[in-house]
């Protein structure tokens, strides 16, 4: 018999399925040893339906941790109506001003699927929680450029996504990230490109310090001090309400690190033995002394069969444990 080169176990209900993959791949096999593309494909389709997933959904299925939340399409009815059901928004364009009012546009772009909002008047917290809303319920939300530097009004782009679950054991600059972006803050990728929008660098380490990390501001140069370090107050705001600590290295740069994981709960003291009363003691001789020596002729008297559940057993076990006659 050769010897196995698998790297799974056919015994397995998944490396059954394997199996059977191979051999109904190895069924349409042509003469000259191809699979036709259209057949594999289906092949291929059907065994994934047969482990219960959906092939026209996400990889987010497969992942050994289910995510936090799936967005349904990012349709901008749908969007509309999630988002204005928070208490900082409406789609009522009344009174004028309202920093809270947005609405929502369908993209132009054939071959993706996005919804734009558009804030006439919103500041950039307000835009802030708006993203944060959305990134909750899973879409990816992100801020875009102004179309001139003037601008007032700001843009959102919403797609469909995933929000995946952070590992427990998450990097501290990992976890800095998540918790800056469920704040609905924009991070800017590490690219030679300048932030189109007043964002935050990607957390990295202090090599002299550990378990902290450095955070910061960056902008499009048009971007104005305010803007920038509005953001850098709020980034810091958003850390210490958090538990981590922030030390404050300039007006667009700080130091973060989370706080200390709590310590381990201590048992429960076992304490001293609860002491017999003396009273209790005096009770449990009389009745040795009562009981002594007529259950022990008893026992003599008894054959083994009887002697083994017989009361004197216990009589002198109290005996034994007290010191109290010889046994």
């Amino acid at each position: 018999m050769p010897n196995s080169t698998l790297n799974y176990d056919p015994k397995t209900p998944e490396g059954q399925a394997i199996s059977r993959l191979f051999r109904a791949c190895k069924s349409i096999e042509d003469s000259d040893g191809g699979w036709n593309g259209g057949d594999t494909v289906d092949l291929v389709c059907d065994f994934f339906l047969g482990l219960g997933i959906d092939i026209n959904r996400g990889t987010y299925q497969v992942d050994a941790v289910p995510p936090q939340a799936v967005s349904p399409d990012a349709e901008p009815d749908t969007i509309a109506e999630l988002l204005s059901a928070h208490q900082e928004f409406t789609t009522d364009g009344y009174p004028t001003g309202n920093e809270g009012f947005f609405y929502a546009e369908a993209d132009d772009d054939p071959f993706a699927d996005y919804t734009l909002l558009i804030f006439p008047t919103a500041p950039a917290s307000r835009v802030r929680t708006a993203m944060s809303v959305l990134r909750a319920a899973g879409y990816t939300a992100v801020e875009q450029a102004p179309t001139t530097p003037e601008a007032a009004r700001r843009t959102v782009r919403v797609d469909a996504g995933v929000l995946r679950a952070l590992p427990d054991d998450a990097p501290t600059t990992e976890r800095a990230a998540r918790l800056l972006q469920d704040a609905g803050f924009t991070q800017h990728a590490d690219t030679s490109d300048r932030a189109p929008v007043v964002s935050y660098s990607t957390p990295t380490p202090v090599i002299w310090r550990p378990d902290w990390v450095q955070i910061d501001v960056t902008a499009p140069r048009t971007a104005g001090r305010d803007a920038r370090e509005e953001v850098a107050r709020g980034i810091a705001a958003t850390l210490t309400d958090a538990g981590w600590a922030v030390d404050v290295r300039g007006t667009e740069t700080l130091h973060t690190t989370p706080p200390p994981a709590a310590p381990a709960p201590m048992p429960e003291p076992v304490g001293e033995p609860e002491l017999v009363p003396a009273d209790v003691i005096v009770s449990v001789h009389n009745i040795l002394a009562y009981n002594w020596n007529q259950e022990q002729r008893d026992y003599d008297e008894q054959d083994p069969e009887g002697r083994e559940h017989h009361i004197a057993n216990d009589l002198n076990r109290i005996a034994r444990h007290w010191g109290l006659y010889q046994v």
